[in-house]
């Protein structure tokens, strides 16, 4: 009797932008990290309250293996860096570095390889981001991190300008 054997399909994510060696890393690569676990409770807008318990690598290690393309010994440098995460379902969510680096708020986002004990090598790592009070930044099926340097030297989006308005006496501008 012959025996076939089926390989399931490990989903992939890719490290892109500022980094010195962007690269491709499926779910088994991220669950042989040191792994940190997440019980946490959120308000889904479209489901309530959630409680479920995620484990995984920190999103900084993670990006931190990447090389990003910033001094490291530089706090100020590393201040101006954003990690843009996106899903499969095309679901985005915006970090600045600052959120997850040990230097600053040092915040455990996690790149979740499980959820309620189950993994997620099919369907891709999900950002977990524990200390937000809603799941908006929770980004199932990762598929990409993109990291930028802020640039404020760029053109402004076109916005309508804003006028002074004449404040009537009597009343206060809410300025002290």
């Amino acid at each position: 009797m012959e025996h076939s054997s089926r390989t399931q399909r490990t989903a992939v994510l890719e490290l892109t932008g500022a980094f010195a060696r962007p690269s491709l890393i499926d779910v088994a690569e991220l669950a042989r990290r040191p792994l940190h676990q997440a019980e946490v409770t959120f308000a889904c807008a479209t489901s309530g309250i959630q409680r479920h318990r995620f484990q995984g690598p920190l999103l900084h290690d993670v990006v931190l293996a990447a090389a990003p393309g910033f001094e490291l010994r530089r706090r100020k440098d590393r201040a101006g860096f954003l990690l843009s995460v996106t899903g499969a379902d095309g679901h985005h969510a915006v970090l600045s570095w600052g959120e997850i680096d040990p230097d600053f708020a040092h915040q455990p986002v996690l790149l979740a390889t499980r959820a309620d004990g189950q993994p997620l090598d099919a369907c891709g790592p999900q950002l977990v981001v524990p200390q937000d009070r809603c799941g908006g930044r929770y980004v199932s099926g990762v598929t990409r991190i993109h990291l930028t340097a802020l640039d404020l030297t760029a053109p402004a989006l076109t916005a309508p300008a804003l006028t002074a308005q004449p404040v009537a006496e009597g009343h206060s501008s809410g300025v002290q």
